[in-house]
């Protein structure tokens, strides 16, 4: 198989795994649902439900009833309002970004997410969100860049029990740091075979123009303390998923944004379930965490953690905690690479220096060209050689017929007294291959590109749509994406340039032109920036190979090669054709 052939076949499985991934895939049941009951046989209410009935004696029954107050403490970053019915948070603000219609993204609300610590009490289980708090604190704080504050709600039980929670925020931080502490409670954390723990309901609400693409990159993350990253699979089913080793920590992630919870030191196991509305398009997933208290913390009595409300954006999520970047999808692990210390630090530089979007990843596009130079020549130069031996590999053909091993043999002896080696150019198209595949991780969760506008298109993180289409055509969907039909005419141009330097012939040759058309499926739904980053790419890699073209002297590679086979006629052998022509030799002796 040639070079060309090669990179034709090794392209087309390629997007065919993509297509299959994003369009094909099949999609698993899930018989399990969320337990009833916990080990010792206790009922488990619902996280959203109403409060433990009420009986004589009930050491909670005074916190059942009060009036709910709210404080809210607003920095540059985001704006928080707690409430005294469970002494918890109730909805988050982020400033910096916009919902449609110029609308603030609200992260949660107290419709969408419910939280609070789960102690056990007989055989109920007594839910702190259900629970009135007091609290000193002022209504509403604004914090500066370095200042600080601490918000208190304390439940009173007697005089010698209560349950105090704490919410620390700074200025200029997605964090809030969040403390317990149970005095005179052990009988509620240290109850045999029961499991306190933190528990939180949450409706994801979709904050995107395109609902399929965030419901897609919406899930459940969760880190191991050995290091261990996983997630909920994303289904139309229930998936729920029990844990029986320490956490370090759970985040209910978006397609831009995460909201999770840290523990200093670590949960002691977890239950989760999620599942897809079916009847809903503002909501991507519905989630439940349980996450059990560890012995330490029950022991003492108190634990300490941490919420992050905030963007996936890389570098902010490396400072979070170990492992918490891990929250922005950047493909297996060598594209991983690839994004992590090429792409990222590349796009980070370009957009410090320029306010428009379209024009970064123009500018991206030729950096990465530049780059990858060196590879691109090396590759025109193996072409350039198998336009000019083509007359030659033609004769062969044409003098052997229908004897493909004949055939086979007088080409490898033809390449070795030429000193070409037909596989010469699949080394440099391999090693760009991570970097194509890394860009199909990083246009789609780009934060920066979200609302960007370039042109005709009003968001660089979706489709530009340009032409919406009164029914749905299959793989392809109900609009036209302008940007991704002048990829593929682009894809279409450089492909008929190629071909002419290629010596390629009968059903290759057309897959050539069935490339760009796959491209076109798979991408019409994809971000315009990444249509419009594979449109720039293509113009600038037929005009680098037309500049290449003209100051390559084909004639001086022609003598090269003449001059190399007239060597090896002489005598002289290269160890890489030899082995090849033993190889073909050894296979046609055991087919005979």
């Amino acid at each position: 198989m040639d070079k060309n052939k090669f990179i034709r076949l090794l392209f087309l499985s390629t997007f065919s795994m993509l297509l299959y991934h994003h369009f094909l895939k099949p999609k698993q049941t899930f018989q399990s649902v969320v337990p009833s009951v916990n080990e010792a046989g206790m009922p488990v209410e619902s996280f959203n439900g109403a409060p433990a009935q009420v009986k004589t004696g009930f050491p909670f029954a005074a916190a059942l009833q009060g009036e709910e107050k709210y404080v809210t403490v607003e920095n540059a970053l985001f704006k928080v309002t707690f409430n005294t019915k469970g002494g918890t948070i109730q909805k988050v603000v982020l400033k910096r970004y916009k919902k449609q219609k110029e609308e603030e993204v609200v992260l949660l609300d107290a419709q969408s997410s419910c939280m609070g610590l789960v102690l056990p009490y007989e055989n109920v289980l007594i839910e702190t969100k259900s629970l009135y708090f007091t609290t000193e604190a002022l209504p509403a704080y604004q914090l500066k860049e370095n200042e600080q504050t601490t918000i208190v709600f304390k439940l009173m039980l007697t005089a010698d029990q209560y349950l105090e929670q704490q919410f620390e925020l700074s200025g200029n931080s997605y964090q809030i740091g969040y403390s317990w502490k149970a005095v005179g409670m052990e009988a509620y954390l240290t109850q045999k075979n029961s499991k306190p723990a933190f528990c939180w309901h949450m409706d994801m609400q979709c904050l995107e123009t395109d609902y399929n693409a965030d419901a897609a990159k919406s899930t459940v993350n969760y880190y191991l303390l050995d290091q261990t990253f996983d997630q909920l699979k994303t289904t139309d089913k229930v998936e729920q998923k029990q844990i029986d080793k320490p956490l370090k920590w759970v985040s209910l992630k978006q397609r831009f944004f995460s909201s999770a919870i840290i523990a200093q030191d670590a949960f002691a196991s977890t239950t989760m379930a999620m599942r897809t509305p079916s009847d809903s398009k503002e909501i991507t997933r519905t989630v439940d965490v349980s996450l059990a208290l560890s012995d330490q913390d029950k022991a003492n009595g108190a634990g300490k953690y941490s919420f992050f409300f905030g963007p996936n954006d890389y570098k902010i999520l490396q400072q979070v905690t170990k492992g918490f970047e891990q929250n922005l999808p950047l493909g297996w692990i060598i594209v991983k690479w690839v994004n992590q210390w090429l792409i990222i630090p590349l796009f980070a530089f370009l957009e410090k220096h320029c306010s428009n979007y379209g024009l970064v990843i123009f500018l991206l596009v030729i950096m990465v060209k530049l780059l990858l130079a060196p590879l691109s020549y090396k590759s025109f130069i193996s072409m350039a050689k198998m336009k000019i031996v083509k007359p030659e590999l033609d004769k062969i053909k044409e003098k052997y017929g229908t004897n493909v091993q004949k055939a086979q043999m007088a080409q490898v002896t033809f390449y070795k007294e030429l000193g070409i080696n037909p596989l010469s150019g699949c080394i440099p198209i391999l090693l760009q291959m991570p970097i194509l595949l890394a860009m199909f991780n990083f246009f789609p969760n780009a934060i920066a590109l979200r609302h960007a506008p370039f042109l005709w298109a009003n968001d660089l993180s979706t489709y530009d749509s340009v032409i919406q289409l009164p029914f749905t055509i299959p793989l392809y969907g109900n609009h036209v994406s302008l940007f991704t039909l002048l990829m593929t005419l682009s894809t279409i141009l450089y492909a008929k340039s190629s071909s002419q330097n290629s010596p390629t012939e009968g059903p290759m040759k057309g897959l050539t032109y069935v490339m760009p058309f796959t491209f076109m499926l798979v991408l019409n739904s994809f971000p315009a920036g990444l249509s419009f980053y594979y449109f720039i790419s293509n113009i600038l890699t037929f005009l680098q190979q037309a500049l290449t073209k003209y100051f390559v002297d084909e004639e001086a590679i022609k003598k090269k090669l003449l001059a190399r086979q007239q060597k090896i006629k002489q005598g002289e052998t290269t160890s890489f054709q030899e082995r090849v022509a033993a190889t073909i030799q050894t296979s046609n002796k055991k087919k005979k």
